[in-house]
């Protein structure tokens, strides 16, 4: 399975690179992975905290649990009995404009992205929503007893 999804989210860049112009303005824009949109979320705390309480931290849990619920929502996955952090909303902007500013997009937007050009058959026989849930929540690296 760890395998599967990683090389799923290979072929999704790969794709993404070939479709480039047709999915971006720009050939210079870059891909995050797992660990720089956890990054980038961190970044987009810190600076809503200052602005709400003047110091630019954050704590690990509460990063954590708004990395959960931003995927969850991002991939149009459940999040009923979620707990969400205080500004949620001004945090998830200050994330996309980052992202933006900084001329990136994370792996959901390539996802989401990639399925536009699509046909429901290739749909069918790529990474799923859960798999790339899987694969940023680091799901895929857990060992079974």
């Amino acid at each position: 399975m760890a395998v599967l999804n990683q090389t799923s989210v290979l072929d999704m860049i790969k794709e993404f690179r070939r479709n480039w112009h047709a999915l971006c303005g720009s050939e210079r824009t870059t891909l995050c992975g797992a660990d720089s949109m956890l990054l980038a979320l961190q970044l987009s705390m810190a600076e809503n905290n200052k602005q709400q309480n003047g110091e630019f931290t954050v704590s690990l849990s509460d990063v954590l649990l708004t990395w959960k619920y931003l995927l969850h929502e991002k991939l149009n996955l459940p999040i009923e009995s979620m707990k969400v952090v205080d500004h949620y909303e001004d945090i998830k902007k200050t994330y996309n404009d980052f992202l933006k500013n900084s001329n990136m997009l994370d792996l959901i937007d390539v996802y989401k992205k990639c399925r536009t050009l699509m046909s429901d058959c290739e749909k069918n026989n790529t990474i799923s929503s859960i798999e790339l849930w899987d694969f940023l929540s680091g799901k895929e690296f857990a060992v079974d007893d």
